[in-house]
């Protein structure tokens, strides 16, 4: 079954007469280590972007007129501080969901992140291949981009390892996990399941929505 985020077309970003990207991409950053080390940031700016572009009340989450590569680098430049790679850049799902929730708070806008934590292959508590299905099913249903971080891409070679991605699509039955996603401006297909029965080191994946009413006392 095809799950997707609404809008898809809304994470294009246009660049005059070249082709259009399909999210940002790291290599848009202005300094080398950004450029090196900013997959994390550009997945959050495509999320964050989205998010705006789909809720009124989070519209201060793309302070740009356009979606064209000019106004969206500013935008990744303006998320960048917020998710500041470290020495081994952006490794843990907490940094990446703690980040997009403070630049919301920045902006006036609260966000309520979903953290699905992946362990490493060698520990007992990694959930079944279907826990992470339904996490993926989750977030697109919410209508929120969702950001992956890999450290070893398993035997998934559509994917470079120590990286975040960006998900916008999924085929999901009993037996399969096909994500499309974002990656460098591109729009990529990967094997999620395999990645997730392969890789022997932790990852994580979170979207975020707004946060729900109180309930009535």
């Amino acid at each position: 079954m095809e799950f997707s985020v609404s809008h898809p077309a809304l994470l294009t970003v246009t660049d005059g007469a070249e082709r259009p990207f399909f999210g940002g991409a790291q290599g848009w950053y202005s300094t080398d280590w950004s450029r090196r080390a900013g997959c994390g940031p550009t997945c959050a700016s495509n999320i964050l972007a989205y998010l705006a572009l789909t809720r009124p009340a989070l519209s201060s989450l793309y302070g740009h007129p356009n979606r064209n590569r000019s106004d969206f680098s500013r935008h990744m430049e303006e998320v960048y501080p917020f998710l500041t790679p470290g020495s081994m850049g952006l490794n843990r799902v907490e940094l990446f969901s703690e980040g997009v929730v403070e630049f919301a708070r920045d902006r006036g806008a609260l966000l309520e992140p979903h953290v699905f934590k992946v362990s490493g292959r060698t520990t007992r508590s990694r959930p079944g291949v279907s826990a992470l299905a339904d996490f993926v099913k989750a977030g697109l249903a919410a209508d929120c981009p969702v950001g992956f971080l890999n450290l070893s891409r398993g035997r998934e070679k559509n994917l470079q390892s120590w990286h975040w991605v960006t998900v916008a699509a999924a085929d999901i039955d009993e037996n399969r996990l096909l994500v499309t996603v974002s990656d460098e401006g591109r729009q990529l297909r990967l094997d999620l399941r395999l990645w997730y029965l392969t890789t022997p080191m932790r990852g994580g994946l979170a979207y975020f929505t707004e946060p729900s009413p109180p309930a009535p006392h």
